[in-house]
């Protein structure tokens, strides 16, 4: 129906030029059906690789990152480019005669008119599928919508919450309601610390302060991480390793992209309008970097990409990082990932975990390290694959999955193979680790930062749902959790246990997003919020509840169930409303709080 109604507003557009000049509007037609011929195939393209829908977020990327994306992936080719030119001259010939012919007939433009005014009337979910509406099939669902219209609607709202006045005339939006907790409604998230100290009570006490190494595997969903994952556990060493840890079996990530991560694992920070990292100039901000650097830890961030991409580097420099190791810090006896059309994205998972060893000194100083992987990325090339195919061709054929599980298994080979890879490059990280003296006194916290989107999605909870354990030799007993946590809690957990069994100097105030880890049975106190992209946030879960799109879901176990529940429906989406427009408060004034707090706890902790 979208296409349509694009019919009818180019054919307005035309009979005002023709008004003018016959001519000129013939060139105008041909130029705009040619635009959106491009446009489309872009578009279809995006979510034929991606699984995703391409919107708004296309243009928080810039002119080096959409080439490097293009290249790396394997979009931009020759076949591709071809079946553009091809698509381009199918489109644009017949229209180019028609246009030439004597057969021009003001009929046939009145009634494509006539089809698109009657469009706008129609509702958009008419000729949707109520059998696919009422299944699980993600994929069916997002690839029957129009990505012509998503991809309109989202730039619309972008444009809409670029400028607030606007929102505020055509939906009349509130403020959000202060609570007790808020020490100033210009600081919406400004709140003094009080988070309890979860973790404290599953470790053993240190003589010398721990060293803390958290671990971001690129794409590692719960789906194909663990035996109850519906594609299997294809992961066996981060198997092996939850079973002595503490684990979170229903952990959610805060973005389905990279790009929610780091401020989200590291400062339990809101998002901003696009992702807090694409904040220009970095709110002033409490986050573990600068908190256990404030303390004597020395601090380091190792990745295999570049780290100008999604605006990791400005937050790190922010953070007065101390190590900041990423593509241009690697040399000739580290390996890349395989180049596709000319580029790589960086270096393999082996590199990075070796370069972080050899360059991490032996001292008694603590430490914070974090390393972020990058093998398991679209378009999932990696180094000796024949190795890993041949484990993946074992695994399938083993008992190891169900017959459910083989056939998923079977669809995502590729994925898959660069996930036995990674697997296997951290298991030689833990196995050379562990012969180091300094193993003994450091926690490791390991999580997937999204689910691959290529994967396609049982259900929607599926994008965000993540592995999480914290290992540590230190620990002493193990535990699996069954209640809903996020990456937004790990910041406030861990800077509590340091706090509370360290006696590290932490802020009295924080601008965390999420309250920190609690027991399974004690209700939650806070929402989690996430952002399927940089234009996105359509997802929020709460107690048992879901909230995706308006759409409202029960969830167990991150097993999801549609709810009609009217009044909880009501009350979730007004706990969401209160998150977006504290959000969109911050991101109004760009400050989370005043900067004198942040500068104040520096200057006593030099």
């Amino acid at each position: 129906m979208f296409a349509f109604k694009l019919i009818f507003g180019f054919g307005i557009i035309y009979l005002i030029i023709n008004s003018v000049k016959e001519n000129w509007a013939n060139l105008s037609a041909l130029v705009l059906f040619g635009l959106v011929t491009v446009v489309q195939y872009i578009l279809f393209l995006y979510f034929s690789e991606t699984q995703n829908m391409l919107g708004a977020d296309l243009f928080y990327y810039n002119k080096d990152e959409i080439k490097q994306i293009l290249r790396a992936s394997g979009m931009l080719n020759l076949k591709n480019i071809a079946l553009l030119i091809v698509l381009i001259a199918i489109c644009i010939i017949p229209l180019w005669m028609a246009v030439k012919s004597a057969l021009k007939s003001k009929y046939i433009g009145i009634a494509f008119l006539s089809l698109g005014l009657i469009a706008f009337f129609v509702p958009n979910n008419m000729f949707q599928s109520k059998e696919l509406n009422q299944t699980n099939n993600t994929f069916g669902q997002t690839a029957s919508k129009s990505k012509w219209n998503y991809f309109f609607i989202s730039n619309e709202e972008n444009f809409i919450s670029d400028h607030p006045e606007i929102g505020e005339i055509i939906n009349g939006e509130e403020s959000f309601t202060a609570d007790a907790e808020m020490l100033d409604k210009s600081f919406p998230f400004w709140r003094k610390e009080d988070t309890p100290d979860f973790l404290g009570s599953y470790f053993n006490r240190s003589d010398e302060v721990p060293n803390l190494v958290f671990i971001v595997m690129e794409g590692f969903g719960h789906a194909y991480t663990s035996p109850k994952g519906y594609v299997g556990n294809f992961t066996p060493f981060l198997d092996s390793l939850s079973n002595k840890s503490l684990y979170w079996e229903n952990c959610l990530s805060s973005a389905g992209r990279t790009f929610g991560a780091l401020p989200s694992l590291t400062g339990s920070l809101p998002f901003g309008k696009n992702g807090f990292l694409e904040i220009e100039k970095t709110p002033e901000n409490f986050n573990l970097f600068n908190i256990l650097k404030a303390n004597g830890f020395e601090t380091g961030f190792h990745y295999g990409g570049n780290l100008l991409f999604d605006g990791y580097r400005n937050f790190l420099e922010y953070s007065k990082v101390d190590h900041i190791v990423d593509i241009g810090s690697y040399g000739g006896a580290y390996k890349r990932l395989p180049a596709n059309n000319g580029d790589s994205w960086g270096y393999e998972d082996q590199a990075v975990f070796r370069k972080m060893l050899e360059t991490q000194k032996l001292q008694q100083r603590p430490y914070f390290k974090m390393l972020l992987t990058l093998s398991t990325h679209n378009p999932f090339l990696i180094n000796n694959k024949e190795y890993y195919e041949k484990l993946y061709n074992e695994r399938l054929q083993s008992n190891l999955l169900n017959p459910e599980q083989k056939k998923w298994a079977a669809g995502f080979k590729n994925q898959l193979v660069a996930l036995l890879n990674a697997d296997d490059a951290l298991k030689n990280f833990f196995e050379n680790y562990s012969k180091r003296p300094d193993f003994q006194r450091t926690i490791f916290v390991i999580t997937g930062d999204h689910s691959m989107p290529e994967i396609t999605l049982e259900s929607k909870i599926d994008r965000f749902h993540v592995p999480l354990l914290i290992y540590s030799p230190l620990l002493k007993e193990t535990k699996r959790f069954h209640k809903t946590a996020s990456h937004f809690d790990v910041a406030p957990s861990i800077v509590a246990y340091y706090r509370n069994n360290y006696k590290l100097r932490t802020p009295s105030t924080v601008t965390w997003v999420g309250r920190g880890f609690s027991p399974d049975l004690q209700p939650g106190k806070a929402g989690i919020p996430m952002m399927q992209s940089k234009n996105m946030m359509a997802d929020f879960v709460s107690d048992q509840y879901y909230l995706h799109d308006g759409e409202l879901f029960t969830l167990e176990n991150s097993e999801e169930e549609p709810s009609n529940d009217a009044s909880a429906l009501n009350m979730i989406n007004g706990r969401f409303n209160q998150f977006k427009r504290m959000n969109s408060s911050f991101y109004t004034t760009k400050k989370l709080m005043p900067d004198s707090v942040v500068i104040n706890f520096m200057k006593k902790n030099k």
